[in-house]
């Protein structure tokens, strides 16, 4: 079905390299159109869905069976009872996204078993307040993505991400180089929950007394402490890896759209595609980055507030109530790390998205720049050349976070409100964190 769309919508296909066609070609296959597709399902597709899989997020095509995708459903639903299950563990754990444990900052340098006061391993009853916003809101929002994530797959969409990755694959010049790029963000959002499930690997590991806070449940499951803290690092996992996979989905349908519309530019002020062709294909990828906007950037905009709160929350909690003093320096910097780590999965999509949309401004310019190529355009007549320097210059695209467009230069003043507020927290709330002299 979508190879006979593919077909009428890239008739300007057959004018690719044919050196890059004939080496993704295989016995008996002639097409350029077929072998790029199954380059595209083979070398990326069918894997990028394997992974998606794994959290119960994987789209439901047109052509899965009905007991194929009643198994998708029930994933999914199985992977939320153990999300739940899971903030059920942490609050009982009194095990935070911003800090770890609350008791954890007590510990002595050069001996990891001593704490500084008495109270440390006993357990502690927690404020409307820590329990409201270190607990249930974080929650809520972790949760939200999830749900959201898999409405936008399994109901709104269906096969609509697989259109969009055979399409990039279908115009790029190089599908070779796209799938490395492709691979390369799965490795580096890999990279990132791996440093994500290591914090929690240290903090738990280097909790010292026992984990349950919960009076009346420390007793009763004092022989279960082994037990519960592989149940909360596994729980921790999965919402890393929930986390993971729906940040690094944006951060690729977000290059493919850039990659998409590069490609248009490229090849319109080379002249291989002609003018009314590219302004169709413009209008199809109108479509694409709307949406990203509207469907694919919301479990995204949750696990912005989720990160960003935890930033925030953990440098705070730096700055006015961590002991430097008697903490050992592995924790101060594994909390440093921490703070580091969620700052940057907050901003990173804001990043993403600024990309896009100068991509999106840079496409604007395309009339302006043909109309001044003579030897490129010498035949092409007057009017076609103002019609598509109207077109081009009418263009208002953009990536959206919040519903709102997301620039460059907007990034760069959020970051210098960012780096003055950390300073001013360093000047006035510890300044003798490092020692005296």
């Amino acid at each position: 079905m979508y190879r006979n769309n593919a077909d009428s919508s890239f008739c300007f296909i057959n004018r690719l390299n044919g050196g890059v066609h004939d080496e993704l070609q295989q016995p008996g296959e002639h097409e350029p159109t077929s072998a790029l597709l199954n380059y595209c399902k083979r070398k990326f597709l069918r894997p990028y869905v394997a992974i998606l899989t794994l959290v119960g997020l994987n789209p439901i095509s047109t052509d899965m069976s009905n007991a194929r995708a009643c198994c998708s459903y029930v994933q999914a639903l199985m992977v939320l009872c153990v999300l739940l299950a899971g903030y059920v563990l942490r609050y009982l754990c009194g095990y935070r996204g911003d800090r770890g444990f609350s008791s954890y900052r007590d510990i002595r340098p050069g001996n990891g078993s001593d704490v500084c006061s008495s109270s440390a391993g006993s357990t502690a009853s927690n404020t409307i307040g820590e329990l409201l916003f270190g607990y249930v809101v974080p929650s809520v929002l972790n949760l939200m993505s999830f749900v959201s994530a898999v409405l936008v797959c399994k109901v709104i969409e269906h096969e609509q991400l697989q259109n969009l990755i055979e399409r990039v694959f279908l115009i790029s010049a190089k599908p070779k180089r796209l799938c490395r790029m492709l691979w390369f963000y799965l490795g580096v959002a890999l990279t990132l929950l791996l440093l994500l499930f290591g914090y929690a690997c240290c903090v738990v590991i280097m909790q010292p007394a026992q984990i349950i806070k919960v009076a009346w449940l420390a007793d009763a499951l004092r022989n279960w402490e082994l037990c519960l803290r592989i149940g909360l690092l596994c729980t921790i996992l999965l919402q890393d890896l929930v986390e993971i996979i729906i940040l690094s989905s944006y951060y690729i349908e977000c290059y493919l759209l850039r990659v998409h519309l590069e490609t248009l530019s490229h090849k319109l002020l080379m002249h291989s595609i002609d003018s009314l062709d590219w302004m169709r294909e413009i209008l199809e990828f109108r479509k694409l980055l709307e949406r990203v906007n509207q469907h694919v950037s919301i479990p995204v905009c949750f696990l912005i507030v989720m990160n960003l709160a935890y930033a925030f929350a953990g440098l705070v909690y730096l700055f006015k109530d961590f002991d430097f003093h008697y903490c050992a320096l592995k924790l101060v910097l594994l909390n440093i790390a921490n703070v580091m780590l969620w700052l940057f999965l907050g901003l990173l999509p804001f990043f993403v998205a600024g990309s896009v949309t100068r991509v999106c401004q840079n496409a604007q310019a395309n009339g302006h720049q043909i109309r001044v190529r003579p030897f490129v355009y010498h035949n092409t007549s007057a009017e076609d050349l103002n019609s598509t320097l109207l077109f081009a210059s009418s263009l208002d695209m953009s990536a959206k976070l919040f519903r709102m467009p997301i620039q460059s230069n907007y990034l760069c003043f959020a970051i210098l409100v960012v780096t003055i507020v950390v300073l001013t927290l360093g000047m006035c709330l510890n300044l003798s964190a490092l020692g005296k002299f």
